[in-house]
């Protein structure tokens, strides 16, 4: 009889150790984003990638924001009152930004210290009135609030 109760919780343990593994896998398969398309929109008269535009791969969230709001990219940066900033800093980058600002704004709880976080990874020159207009304009414009 206790050699029985050995061999059950033998199984047991191995069961659930078995089931433990699993979950685990599952959950590390689960976090890793499958790639984005990347989808080309017309910018400057020229089919352009999110990857071409910015010259480098662009990453998961990159990617998404520019395959969800890239078509609308190019009228709003040259048609928007971005401030001087986004004259000195280029098209690609204000289009960076705005990209970037969509993504936060769209994010339930992001203000405009979360954006101008991210925003000085790549501009640590960047003032906070140069950087408003990018988070003001771009929910009102290319990424509008519902």
């Amino acid at each position: 009889m206790k050699r029985i109760l050995n061999v059950l919780i033998i199984v047991t343990v191995c069961t659930l150790a078995f089931v433990g593994f699993l979950v685990a896998f599952n959950s590390f398969r689960g976090t890793t984003p499958r790639p984005l398309a990347d989808q080309t929109f017309t910018i400057h008269g020229q089919p352009t990638t999110c990857s071409m535009l910015f010259g480098q791969a662009c990453d998961y969230s990159l990617q998404s924001q520019y395959n969800r709001w890239g078509n609308g990219l190019e009228s709003f940066v040259e048609s928007s009152t971005l401030g001087p900033y986004a004259t000195e800093i280029g098209f690609a980058a204000s289009a960076k930004l705005s990209l970037q600002a969509c993504g936060l704004a769209r994010t339930a709880g992001n203000t405009v210290l979360e954006f101008e976080a991210l925003a000085r990874r790549e501009h640590p020159e960047a003032t906070s009135p140069q950087l408003f207009p990018f988070w003001n304009r771009t929910r009102q414009g290319l990424c509008p609030q519902q």
